[in-house]
Formats: C-alpha cells, sequence, structure tokens
C-alpha cells in the first residue's frame, strides 16, 4: 500500500487516549523496554511522528469488563480531554455470557459521554474467532456485538475499525497460545488498520499475507490440512492418498494436541479465577496514566507499524499472560 498523501487527522488532533482491557494495553506484544507495546503504542508512535508535541495515555488495563471501563477509565478520559479516544471493551463480558444486547446499550452512552466532552472516538468490532476450536462457538454472540457497534458507529459518527474482516488474522500465526491475544505481528496489523480509518499515513499494508506456513514439523494450526500446495512443497506424490491422509492425519494429531494444551495452561486457569471472582488485571494499574509527549523511545514504536514483522513463535519472550481479550 503506498504511503497516504494526505492525513484526515487534521492539525486539532494532537493527544490520543486508550481505553479498554488486554487488547489495548497491548498483551502479547513485548516491548524492548519491558512490558508490553500493542496497537495502540504503535498507532502513537505513527501519529507522534507527524504531529510535534504529540500527548498519548493509555488506560487499558488487562482483565476489565465493559461497566469497568466506562465507570473507571472512562471519566478519567474524559478529564484528560484529549482530542481522540480509543474505546475497545465487551470481549472479557462475552466469555462470561453476558447478553450482548444490554453489552451495546451500556456501550452506547459512553461513547456519547466521551463525544459530548468534545473527543473524536474510535471504537473496534470483535474479532472473527471462527479458526479456533471452543471459542468459535462465541462467533454468533460475538458478531451480533459487532451489529450493535456498527451501528452506535453510524448513529455518533464514529471511526470504526472493522477487525472481523481482517482475514489475515484468520491465520492462527497472528495469534498468541492463548488463542485470545494477538502476537506482535498481529498487533502490527491492528495499527496499520488502525492508522487507515484514523488517516494516518503508513507504507506497510495491513492486507498483506503471512509468509507461507512451514514445511511439517511446525505448530500446526486448528484446521490446517496438507492442500495441493503443501503436497508440492513437501515432495508428495499427489496420486498417493496414504501420504496425503497420512499428513492430514499427522496435523489433525498435533491440532488435537494443542487443543489439550491450551486446556490445560490457559482455559481451566481462566476458569478457576472465574470462580474464584478474580481476574488477571487485579492489583494492576495503567501503563500510561497521564497524557504526556511520547519520548523518543515511544516515537520510535511509531515506525514499528510500518515494519516488517516475524509472527512470534508459539511460547515466545512476552507471551505468558493468561486473561482474555
Amino acid at each position: 500500500m503506498e504511503e497516504m498523501a494526505e492525513s484526515n487527522l487534521g492539525p486539532e488532533i494532537g493527544s490520543f487516549v486508550a481505553i479498554g482491557d488486554s487488547f489495548t494495553e497491548g498483551l502479547h506484544d513485548p516491548d524492548p523496554g519491558g512490558g508490553y507495546r500493542g496497537w495502540a503504542d504503535r498507532v502513537a508512535g505513527a501519529m507522534s511522528q507527524r504531529r510535534p508535541g504529540f500527548r498519548y495515555a493509555n488506560l487499558a488495563i488487562r482483565g476489565k469488563l465493559l461497566d469497568e471501563v466506562l465507570a473507571e477509565q472512562l471519566p478519567r478520559a474524559v478529564e484528560l480531554a484529549p482530542d481522540l479516544v480509543s474505546l475497545a471493551a465487551g470481549g472479557n463480558d462475552i466469555l462470561r455470557g453476558s447478553d450482548v444486547d444490554l453489552l451495546a446499550a451500556q456501550f452506547e452512552p459512553g461513547v456519547a459521554k466521551l463525544q459530548a466532552a468534545g473527543c473524536r472516538v474510535v471504537i473496534f468490532t470483535g474479532f472473527d474467532p471462527r479458526v479456533f476450536p471452543v471459542i468459535r462457538w462465541l462467533r454468533g454472540r460475538i458478531a451480533a456485538y459487532d451489529m450493535h457497534l456498527r451501528g452506535i458507529a453510524d448513529d455518533y459518527g464514529c471511526d470504526l475499525v472493522d477487525l472481523w474482516s481482517m482475514r489475515v488474522l484468520n491465520d492462527t500465526r497472528a495469534w498468541s497460545p492463548d488463542r485470545l491475544h494477538l502476537t506482535a505481528e498481529g498487533h502490527r496489523r491492528v495499527a496499520l488498520r488502525t492508522c487507515e480509518v484514523l488517516g494516518v499515513p503508513v507504507t506497510g499494508d495491513w492486507r498483506a499475507p503471512l509468509p507461507p506456513a512451514a514445511a511439517p514439523g511446525h505448530a500446526a494450526g486448528p484446521g490446517d490440512r496438507a492442500g495441493p500446495g503443501d503436497r508440492a512443497r513437501w515432495g508428495i506424490d499427489a496420486r498417493s492418498c496414504d501420504s496425503v491422509g497420512a499428513v492430514n492425519r499427522a496435523r489433525w494429531l498435533g491440532a488435537r494436541r494443542e487443543d489439550a494444551r491450551w486446556a490445560r495452561e490457559y482455559a481451566m486457569p481462566w476458569l478457576r479465577r472465574r470462580l474464584s471472582g478474580a481476574s488477571s488485571g487485579d492489583g494492576l494499574s495503567a501503563k500510561r496514566p497521564e497524557l504526556l509527549t511520547l519520548s523518543a523511545a515511544g516515537a520510535a514504536a511509531g515506525s514499528a507499524v510500518d515494519e516488517s514483522a516475524v509472527p512470534s513463535p508459539a511460547g515466545g519472550p512476552g507471551e505468558v499472560g493468561q486473561d482474555f481479550f
């Protein structure tokens, strides 16, 4: 994608506050300086490169429910009086079985409050979870919530980042082992899409497919099957049904082992926290609570939006969190 000639940010957009849960906090996009970076930091860095004195705050905390974001973070965002606010929340509620109609009824007044304070608002649909077993059972409810969010964006004139339609995120390599947090590459793609929606010039293309998958031995994603391209790359005679069947069986078994590991390492700890009433965000504070000018290191994150990143390997550094969305 060629660099955009103009920006619709306008000279009035000189500050940005991001509110929400782990998606906006940046799990699992490790920052070289420690902690997590994420799409919001990347977008803020890109903005700061084109706006001297650009200020940014990130109030998002992992594990937060929508009502917590609206009660704890939104008033602070209004107090900071930024030009732009991003609001992404509700995924944790959907995982807990909340009614999506009621969630939307909570979400809409939050948008109204931000706009009444003079803030430009950008909101996000949920992802399409169809590539993952178990989680894809939530697909219909997420889609219904997304339709509500699209309606709110239309009614209030919000900027909308449609994550559901990002087909590149249907590649399981864009996701960390918990299947609910993006890798660094996934965050980079979301940052590129967000910049496109906001009119921030970038040179990267969020639509570009990830590199071809590795030969047998790579961590197979759910639903992986050997296709014609795989057979040619792996030297399998297309006429040999036994060979193709063996590859498909091996992939199926590998995927089931990954499912079992996911249940053991992520689903069960999440369930234990729910039963105990705990959250992975308990006791944590926002990583960037004040609306401050980005440091040189923070501004450099903007260049990371355009970099061609390599998808993080399963279990890589920074991919140890266990809360959803």
